[in-house]
């Protein structure tokens, strides 16, 4: 079992003022085989913002998968957005993903399994 380590972001007044919604950080951990996500986060759909870093690594530019978790089902493919450490957020519509009682879309990011990579997200 894996150890992570705590991390803290602030969001800025900026994002505030833009209307965005802090839905948290997470690392990336092992599932199956060599398959790693992120936890899952609840959006009440529309766009999300998605930042991303890999601590020591600024040169690898890395294919980040968007998935929505379906307890009962298959998981829906949302798409895929490229990234590399530090670039600015990348957008993506969720808005057709949102189901279930809550009426939220069940967010995950499957992407690298090394060099500590994590995502933070804004609804």
């Amino acid at each position: 079992m894996a150890t992570f380590a705590a991390c803290v972001v602030s969001v800025s007044s900026a994002s505030a003022t833009a209307g965005w919604q802090s839905l948290g950080n997470s690392y990336f951990y092992a599932t199956s085989g060599s398959s790693c996500h992120t936890k899952h986060f609840s959006s009440g759909g529309g766009e999300i913002r998605i930042g991303y870093w890999r601590p020591g690594d600024t040169e690898s530019i890395d294919d980040l998968k968007v998935w929505e978790s379906d307890p009962n089902n298959p998981d829906d493919f949302i798409g895929t957005i490229r990234m590399m450490d530090g670039w600015a957020p990348k957008q993506i519509n969720v808005g057709t993903f949102t189901d279930g009682d809550n009426g939220k879309a069940e967010i995950y990011v499957a992407g690298p399994c090394t060099g500590d990579p994590w995502v933070h997200i804004d609804d």
